[in-house]
């Protein structure tokens, strides 16, 4: 039977203030969002128990820690989460027992995420290759893990985010745009070494920060050698791009798609961030199998709900 949680009595004020910030931040729709029906948010916020998944999802959409409001530091109590999951999604990857396998899964499907929103940012603007790079907060790396190598793959690319022109639109908090050539750009020394790895030659740049409603930097998108409207796909690079540049009309163009992106990305960082904080401290005492158990609910929930913005991007 699965393990049920309800919010503790102290943290019931807490809980409606959090969704009450939800929603006069735009977040009419949360509802639709997280996948759950209108009745079980509302016997979330009276305090009334709940699915351990539903609960630990609903808090960490409002970003609330569910150990807290669930009163669990108030308690000794121990905890254990179901196998299976009950958010109205069917997983077709096998049963996750680990949480290595959870992590797994993770990444695969935040690549696929990146990689579809990185293929679209590219098309808006004419853009040859795109790269997006996440920005985790608490190492201050800028983070690409959906670099294009050239051969249809992806690269990881991790930088500080006080390196390369993509970490100085993070420092500036503007938008960079290089025309041709980027070479001669003193800041393009992160650019090079990113081309010497691939093959690849970068001629013309835009670099974009995206900022959340709080108005943190969440990613940076870079946009790579503008396409001419016309051009041979067979012929030399050089030959293909439009010596102009991104122009402001491609600005202007790029900032009405950004909001259609922001959601994702938001979650994709928040995502990121927690992948490189576990990737090389995964928990395998037996010992700690309760923490274990909480992990993989954790990183199932965060898993499906990228899985549910597929189809929006």
């Amino acid at each position: 039977m699965s393990k049920l949680f309800s919010v503790h009595p102290h943290y019931i004020q807490k809980v409606k203030s959090a969704w009450r910030q939800k929603i006069n931040e735009g977040g009419q729709n949360l509802v639709e969002e997280i996948g759950l029906s209108a009745s079980i948010l509302n016997m979330f916020l009276r305090g009334q128990p709940l699915n351990s998944l539903n609960f630990v999802g609903i808090c960490h959409i409002l970003g609330l820690d569910w150990r807290e409001i669930a009163g669990l530091d108030m308690h000794s109590e121990q905890m254990f989460f179901p196998p299976e999951l009950n958010f109205g999604y069917t997983s077709l990857t096998k049963e996750i027992t680990t949480v290595d396998e959870a992590l797994g899964a993770l990444v695969e499907t935040l690549c696929e995420m990146l990689r579809r929103i990185t293929r679209k940012a590219g098309d808006v603007v004419g853009a040859d290759r795109t790269s997006i790079f996440l920005l985790d907060q608490q190492t201050n790396t800028l983070g690409s893990i959906n670099a294009e190598d050239g051969h249809g793959g992806s690269l990881v690319i991790d930088i500080p985010s006080n390196r390369g022109i993509a970490g100085l639109a993070v420092a500036s908090s503007q938008v960079i745009n290089i025309p041709f050539d980027v070479y001669d750009d003193p800041r393009s020394e992160e650019a090079k070494k990113t081309d010497q790895k691939t093959g690849y030659r970068t001629y013309t740049m835009l670099a974009w920060p995206l900022f959340n409603e709080q108005k943190n930097i969440v990613a940076v998108v870079q946009l790579i050698n503008k396409l001419k409207l016309i051009y041979d796909p067979q012929d030399y690079l050089s030959r293909r791009i439009d010596a102009d540049g991104f122009t402001e009309e491609d600005e202007a163009l790029f900032a009405k798609f950004v909001p259609s992106i922001l959601k994702t990305l938001e979650r994709c960082q928040f995502c990121y961030q927690l992948t490189q904080k576990l990737k090389d401290n995964v928990l395998t005492n037996e010992e700690d199998i309760v923490q274990q158990s909480e992990l993989i609910a954790e990183l199932e929930f965060m898993e499906q709900q990228l899985h549910r913005n597929f189809d929006r991007i």
